[in-house]
């Protein structure tokens, strides 16, 4: 299969129905009732594992990238395990398990977690991570990691297509599930490499010593100014998510610290601006009636651009 020539392949299932070597745009179908807008771009499924655990239990999981020449810049995964109600008393406890009491990641406080923030009540639970992610740590991880983005078929692909393989993502994940609002748990995971999504080359790959860990960011101004951007499109596109599932009112993420801020940022720029515009106005119009001549004019205009 050569992944150089994807995009000319026909738009084929954007749903689970979706098979390996086919392209996804636009959106992805859960059902005709959910939708998740997809970042721009032609995504192409390059891992599909599918497992009927019995019991009318099914799990689903899709890996897609969207590649540039020979590289994934983009990646995106979404899982779901459906038909839990007939067993949800044990089941809702193995995903309690699974997502708040990790070994290696999940919704629990991590150092190297650049955001993690979580609605939980019950067995409920909405859950959002942002963090920089080391691929040649998971690739090869040194312990058993359940929550790898990249697992074997993943390895093959990349060994039998010749991927090049970027060092790191920056990465957002999810998770979702309510028994009140369907019986299925759904998790995802969005990640774009920086030198994509910012022009950067991060001066240490490695997780732990990376510029974008929380405790090293400090040290490079670039890349602060690189998170707080990939933060605020995570928390958009968990806006999507929620929508995507449904969630209710009261199971949404309080994501106003992130938002408004690019909000406050904005209308401070727009205001900045329409000032600059009606003091530009002003002095034209005293130049116009003679009231200051144009080397006046020239100055006051000059002053005001500064």
């Amino acid at each position: 299969m050569n992944t150089n020539s994807y995009a000319d392949r026909a738009w084929k299932a954007n749903d689970w129905r979706t098979k390996p070597g086919e392209v996804i745009r636009g959106e992805f179908k859960s059902s005709n009732k959910m939708r998740l807008p997809l970042p721009d771009g032609e995504w192409l499924l390059i891992e599909k594992y599918g497992e009927t655990v019995g019991w009318g239990i099914a799990v689903e999981e899709l890996t897609f990238v969207n590649m540039k020449n020979n590289v994934p810049i983009k990646f995106l995964e979404i899982g779901r395990a459906t038909g839990l109600s007939k067993w949800q008393a044990y089941l809702t406890s193995f995903i309690e398990s699974a997502v708040f009491q990790s070994k290696t990641g999940g919704c629990k406080k991590r150092q190297h977690y650049n955001y993690l923030n979580f609605y939980k009540r019950g067995n409920a639970h909405n859950c959002m991570i942002v963090e920089f992610v080391d691929i040649n740590k998971l690739l090869y991880p040194t312990e058993y990691d359940p929550d790898s983005i990249f697992r074997g078929g993943i390895r093959r692909w990349i060994e039998r297509e010749k991927i090049d393989i970027p060092k790191n993502y920056l990465s957002y994940s999810a998770s979702f599930f309510s028994m009140a609002v369907r019986d299925e748990w759904f998790s995802i995971s969005y990640g774009v490499t920086p030198e994509e999504f910012a022009n950067y080359i991060p001066k240490n790959s490695q997780r732990d010593q990376s510029d974008f860990h929380p405790n090293n960011i400090k040290n490079f101004p670039k890349a602060i100014k690189i998170m707080e951007n990939w933060l605020i499109e995570s928390a958009n596109f968990h806006k999507e998510w929620e929508n995507f599932q449904k969630a209710r009112k009261s199971q949404k993420i309080n994501l106003s610290n992130i938002l408004n801020y690019d909000i406050n940022k904005n209308s401070k720029n727009l205001n900045l601006e329409k000032n600059v515009a009606n003091e530009l106005i002003k002095i034209n119009e005293l130049y116009k009636s003679g009231a200051i001549t144009q080397e006046e004019f020239e100055k006051a205009k000059r002053k005001i651009l500064k």
